[in-house]
């Protein structure tokens, strides 16, 4: 799931330029900080791209099952 939230904050916001979260338990802000961080200077158009790639094969995944 950090991989659609990282995409989806790419294709909003663009490349992650906010400071990473420093509290001791901000796990979860740490680790969607991280998912979109490795993105790097992933343009928004393929970011958007490759959120919907990755839902069709999840799709197709879940479909198949």
């Amino acid at each position: 799931m950090l991989m659609f939230y990282s995409y989806y904050k790419q294709a909003a916001l663009g490349p992650c330029n906010i400071p990473r979260p420093t509290g001791y338990w901000d796990t979860a802000g740490k680790a969607k900080w991280d998912a979109w961080n490795s993105l790097g200077n992933m343009s928004k158009e393929e970011a958007m791209q490759a959120y919907v790639n990755d839902i069709q094969l999840v799709s197709i995944f879940t479909m198949s099952s």
